[in-house]
């Protein structure tokens, strides 16, 4: 049985650049089918005012207009404003997924790469407690996912919305984060506030930076993880560690609750700025 995810690309990425940066991962998950869902925002120069180069959140669009194509468009599903405490356009993508949902559902699961991952997690959470936001209606209900699985993600924090309501996450929904041990985007120490707002959290680390990790034992780890999801599926229990799927894996596998795990390594650094959109 084929199991369903849906796909949510980081700030600056759009569906195209992302469904080719899991190219290799999806060709090794034969029996899960991929929704990469364009983000409804365009990203426009003004939204970058320290740098135009957005390579640093691991996209090739540009903020060239001219030079724009659907597939270098960059997208985004909230913009920042006033020191990073404003989430500019939220509320207008949250009736975007509401509606999109409502169409499409149900998913198995969510998947998301960086401002992405913050915005899966603030779904999943619409999702557990209908009527948080006023444009995710409790009514009609939506499927919960049965899992969320978080890439170089982090807790969304703004001035402008107040999350606190939606955190923690319950412990019926397994959560599977990946952190790059040379991530300086996202660091460590900043995916971890998502991952201590999890009841039943599971992290992984990659030797990388700010990136899906796409070696021979993440592809077949992420396979066997989505895998365990399809009908009669352990769903997410017993997945071994990565690097039992083979060479290349992090070396570090740390199941973690933020109910009392074990300690999670961490890694000291100067994160580059913080689009709060990274």
């Amino acid at each position: 049985m084929t199991v369903r995810v849906l796909a949510l690309c980081g700030f600056t990425q759009n569906s195209y650049i992302y469904s080719k940066q899991l190219g290799a991962v999806r060709k090794t998950c034969k029996d899960v089918e991929f929704v990469f869902l364009e983000p409804p925002i365009v990203v426009e120069k003004a939204d970058l005012p320290w740098s135009s180069n957005l390579d640093q959140f691991g996209s090739n669009a540009t903020t060239d207009e001219l030079a724009q194509t659907p597939e270098t468009t960059p997208r985004a599903w909230w913009t920042t404003a006033n020191e990073l405490k404003t989430y500019k356009r939220f509320d207008e993508t949250v009736a975007y997924l509401h509606d999109f949902l409502s169409k499409n559902e149900p998913f198995d699961g969510i998947m998301g790469f960086s401002q992405g991952a913050g915005m899966a997690a603030l779904l999943s959470a619409m999702l557990e407690k209908p009527g948080l936001h006023p444009n995710f209606p409790a009514e009609p209900p939506l499927p919960k996912f049965k899992f969320a699985i978080f890439v170089g993600g982090f807790l969304p924090k703004a001035e402008s919305h107040d999350f606190t309501p939606y955190f923690p996450l319950p412990s019926t929904l397994p959560t599977l984060h990946v952190s790059g041990k040379n991530d300086t985007l996202i660091t460590i120490e900043r995916s971890q506030t998502l991952v201590d707002q999890c009841e039943n959290a599971r992290l992984e680390l990659h030797d990388g930076g700010h990136y899906t990790p796409s070696k021979a034992s993440w592809r077949h780890f992420f396979n066997a993880y989505l895998s365990s999801f399809a009908e009669g599926g352990s769903q997410g229990q017993d997945i071994p560690a990565v690097s039992s799927f083979g060479p290349g894996g992090s070396g570090v596998n740390t199941p973690v609750n933020a109910k009392g795990g074990q300690a999670t390594p961490v890694r000291s650094g100067t994160p580059a700025r913080q689009a709060e959109g990274a």
